[in-house]
């Protein structure tokens, strides 16, 4: 009888903890006829994924701890498992005519989505109301599932769009990844891979500028002050104002030059190109 590591053998699991959620994601409630697409990436197939959202993360903090997580899992040798699920949303063939795509009938947003299809990131739009919810629940019950097992999981539109800007996912209008481990407590939520990833300066600027509703004074005179101080509102306030900020514009050019040479090759390792 074999003497196996165990800290190894459950790592290796979430390949079937990845089955039992695209089984529950396959089975939740569908009200639409919503065609729910699945895929598993593993090991090279996932990898690139986590350096794209770390090369992204140059101007968005969430994307950034995103790949790094991921990242940091592979180089701890517990390697992350990616749940992707993924639809089209953009056509409907129920005929309810509810209206609430902003068309009066199926037959109006259908023939609009086919001639007006976004791009998108996340989700290329216009889509049915209906099955974004089926789409929804479908992601519901494979996390629900998969935390049944105790497992470290969390739902991410960052996988999801990294993994549709290789190719993954073809005929999706949108995907969503679930990361599954590794098998270490609260990975997700508690970020511990990202500690002194950034000093107090910048930890307090990052929550400000993505949370700005927390730090923004009463704004029916027209001037929003912003709390960027400890000694606010006695000292001089800063107030909100449009602008641009060609540092960040530089940063995003610099960043999605970066984005698109990983895309390239994964996509010619891949052999789609």
């Amino acid at each position: 009888m074999a003497i196996m590591d165990g800290n190894k053998s459950a790592n290796e699991y979430l390949v079937e903890i990845a089955r039992m959620g695209a089984m529950a994601a396959l089975k939740a409630p569908n009200m639409a006829n919503t065609e729910i697409k699945t895929m598993i990436l593993t090991g090279e197939d996932l990898e690139p994924l986590s350096e794209i959202l770390v090369a992204l993360g140059a101007t968005s903090a969430f994307i950034y701890g995103d790949g790094l997580c991921g990242k940091k899992s592979f180089e701890a040798q517990t390697p992350i498992v990616e749940l992707l699920i993924g639809a089209n949303l953009s056509q409907s063939d129920l005929n309810w005519n509810c209206g609430a795509c902003g068309f009066d009938t199926c037959a109006e947003f259908n023939r609009y989505a086919k001639e007006n299809l976004s791009a998108g990131g996340l989700f290329a739009g216009p889509s049915c109301n209906w099955k974004v919810l089926d789409f929804g629940t479908a992601q519901s019950w494979a996390a629900a599932s998969i935390w049944q097992q105790n497992v470290d999981n969390r739902a991410q539109a960052s996988y999801g769009a990294a993994a549709m800007l290789v190719g993954h996912m073809e005929g999706c209008t949108t995907t969503v990844g679930i990361s599954i481990g590794p098998c270490r407590d609260t990975v997700w939520y508690n970020r511990p891979d990202m500690a002194h990833t950034f000093d107090m300066d910048k930890h307090e600027q990052f929550v400000l500028n993505t949370l700005p509703q927390f730090f923004v004074g009463f704004c029916g005179g027209g001037y929003p002050q912003v709390k960027d101080k400890t000694g606010w509102p006695v000292e001089p306030p800063q107030y909100l104002q449009k602008g641009e900020s060609p540092e960040l514009i530089a940063k995003s050019q610099e960043a999605m030059g970066r984005v698109g040479e990983l895309i390239a090759k994964e996509k010619k390792r891949l052999g789609k190109v």
